[in-house]
């Protein structure tokens, strides 16, 4: 009797061997769609490597390329102010202002020379320069011989820049000088350009080296004010401090700012440590005790005064990392963004909050600061970038969220980076500096130039003070404190402290 179809031994085989290459086929495609999603982030990890080394190529070439943007917004702002602004057009000038009144007839059509009917008349102002003309001063300076001291003094008028005689007698003016050292050291402009501008719209024909001359002395004479700033900044409570590259001549260096809403001082440094904590602790001093905000930077990490970091940085990165990151460490590090925005927003209405709700809702984001931390820690599949990340803010624990328990302390570096944008610009159309005393000028000039822009004061007036002391001297440029209230308990009166008149209280801030 014959077996049944398929029950033979030939047909159990051949069903075996089919399913075993069911399931190998099965196996093939699993580990083919593997491949294949995994080719898929090779290929975009390779797309992202050409696209960053062609931008880095393209940096050598271009610029402009680092004030980029990095990624155009989907849905731009409109350009212009919105709707129903008010007004902005300049205001017309009186009739006491009007200089001179111009007559502009019009009696017939200039296309039909025809008569014009209704006639009428209209106004219209024109406000000018005149004709900037350089203004000329003869000085007679008495001489003579001391018999006491035994040599020949002459004297000075507070208008004099220079005591120059003879040959080198023919000098130029406070504004002048003070003008084209502003806009070298503030604005950027070259001193090529400035004698350039000047000859064209002045008819004052000056070499480069006149300025450059005329600035040395000019911050010899302005270094005690220096000085007198740079104290003030050690006593201050907030300080931003940054950095960025420089160049002295064919030498590396390093400009650095260190800022706050009065202040700014300007160093550049060559050499060993030009990059390193010793610039920080010599600019600040060792009795520092204010909260130093900085970008995360090594090299603050040894200073002992209280830090804040820099969360404008942390939010960058996190954005970046999950461009190119896994889908779950993507959620992570969106939550760890969105956790920091809503940080921020609440210091932003801290006035608005009461005492004890504002501080429930700081509690709570500092447990989830943590609990994201600890998150990331028992993650078993971290990339390095993710790894890196959390060492760092781990390194960093105290400094976040610093600015939620201290009021003045702001959330981001973003006011150095401010203050550091003109010294790159600087950078990139000056070419830096020549010399070593070239990079001292620049940072005595530029930072008495930029704090009398913070306190609203210009610097042209502090510069005819400078260049009408004979000797160098200390000029205070800082907005004293308002004075105390009046009251009428004497011991309330002698307890107010220091007054307005005591320079004690015009270097604090």
């Amino acid at each position: 009797m014959l077996p049944s179809a398929g029950n033979c031994r030939g047909c159990q085989a051949r069903d075996r061997e089919i399913a075993r290459l069911q399931q190998r086929l099965e196996q093939l495609e699993k580990d083919c769609r593997r491949l294949e999603r995994r080719l898929a982030l090779i290929e975009k990890d390779n797309r992202r490597l050409r696209t960053e080394l062609a931008e880095t190529r393209r940096q050598q070439q271009r610029q402009a390329s680092p004030f980029r943007r990095r990624k155009l917004k989907d849905r731009p702002k409109k350009a212009g102010r919105k709707k129903g602004h008010p007004a902005n057009v300049r205001p017309t000038p009186p009739p006491e202002r009007v200089d001179r009144i111009v007559a502009v007839p019009c009696r017939s059509c200039p296309d039909c020379n025809v008569d014009l009917v209704d006639p009428g008349l209209v106004v219209q102002h024109q406000t000018d320069l005149p004709p900037i003309v350089p203004f000329v001063t003869r000085f007679d300076i008495e001489t003579g011989w001391c018999p006491c001291c035994r040599r020949r003094v002459q004297g000075r008028h507070p208008e004099q820049t220079s005591n120059a005689i003879g040959a080198a007698g023919n000098t130029l003016g406070p504004v002048v000088l003070t003008m084209a050292a502003e806009l070298k050291h503030r604005l950027g402009v070259p001193y090529r350009k400035i004698c350039d501008f000047l000859q064209t719209y002045c008819d004052l024909k000056v070499a480069p080296a006149t300025f450059v001359r005329a600035e040395q002395r000019l911050a010899e004479r302005a270094r005690p004010t220096f000085n007198m700033l740079l104290d003030a900044l050690r006593r201050c409570h907030v300080v931003h401090a940054d950095e960025t590259g420089w160049r002295v001549g064919a030498v590396n260096a390093w400009l650095w700012v260190f800022s706050n809403k009065d202040i700014t001082i300007y160093a550049i440094r060559t050499g060993p440590g030009a990059r390193g904590h010793e610039v920080p602790e010599e600019i600040l001093g060792p009795d520092f005790d204010g909260f130093l905000i900085v970008d995360g930077f090594k090299a603050y990490d040894v200073l002992s005064c209280a830090k804040g970091q820099c969360n404008a940085h942390l939010l960058r990165r996190a954005k970046e990392m999950s461009e190119t990151a896994s889908a779950d460490e993507a959620a992570l590090l969106q939550t760890l963004v969105e956790l920091l925005q809503k940080a921020i927003a609440l210091a932003e209405r801290r006035d608005k909050l009461t005492a004890d709700g504002y501080a429930r809702q700081v509690t709570a984001i500092k447990n989830s600061f943590e609990d994201w931390l600890t998150k990331v820690r028992r993650r078993r599949s971290n990339s390095d970038e993710l790894w890196r990340l959390f060492v760092h803010m781990m390194k960093h624990f105290d400094e976040w969220l610093r600015f939620l328990d201290h009021a003045e302390v702001p959330p981001t570096n973003n006011h150095a980076e401010r203050m550091l944008r003109p010294a790159v610009v600087t950078r990139k159309i000056g070419g830096c500096n020549k010399t070593l005393l070239g990079a001292l000028v620049h940072s005595i000039l530029a930072s008495l130039m930029v704090t009398c822009r913070q306190q609203g004061q210009k610097f042209l007036d502090l510069a005819r003070q400078l260049w009408a002391a004979e000797e160098p001297k200390a000029i205070p440029i800082l907005q004293p404190p308002p004075p105390p209230r009046p009251t009428d308990s004497p011991l309330n009166e002698t307890a107010a402290g220091p007054t307005a008149n005591d320079p004690s209280t015009t270097l604090s801030c």
